[in-house]
């Protein structure tokens, strides 16, 4: 999802060219992080960052979401409180054979009240979304389209890899 052409230290706005740009920063009153959400519908005010730190962000072609810090569906993968990038095009289930669980495609689907992120399957009128499977959750199944909507695929993701000391 920051895709800068080589590896960057992005610096703290005091010692970065000076250059900011308006984005998101206080979320809805009734935020909660614990489910997992598309990040425009968390959104009450917006502020300043540095340009440098969100310059290749794709607002126009991407669609962000956020992974509820309660939601381990697609843990490891895809930890609680990922930001995923989805790209909105892609709102059917690839045809194409994977080889191994990176390769296949995870998509955002929109439920009726609620997002999930998972591995996705269509099987007589269902979709089915299939979690990881260390992740100890079930495989959801609803009446496609009716009750489940694809947003797009998970095509970036920004995480952390450990709790921050």
């Amino acid at each position: 999802m920051f895709a800068p052409p080589k590896t960057d230290l992005v610096s703290p706005p005091e010692e970065a060219d000076g250059e900011t740009i308006v984005v998101p920063l206080r979320s809805q009153a009734d935020l909660k992080l614990d489910k997992t959400n598309l990040l425009s519908r968390l959104v009450e005010i917006w502020g300043e960052v540095p340009i440098r730190l969100i310059q290749h962000l794709d607002l126009r072609k991407s669609v962000y979401g956020l992974i509820g810090m309660s939601d381990f569906t697609m843990y490891p993968i895809l930890r609680p409180g990922s930001i995923v990038q989805i790209d909105a095009s892609q709102q059917k289930i690839s045809p194409i054979k994977w080889q191994n669980e990176h390769e296949r495609p995870i998509y955002f689907i929109e439920l009726r009240g609620e997002y999930i992120c998972s591995w996705c399957e269509i099987r007589e009128g269902h979709l089915l979304a299939v979690p990881y499977p260390n992740s100890k959750c079930e495989i959801r199944r609803f009446v496609y389209p009716r009750d489940a909507e694809i947003v797009g695929r998970v095509t970036g993701v920004a995480m952390r890899l450990m709790e921050a000391s």
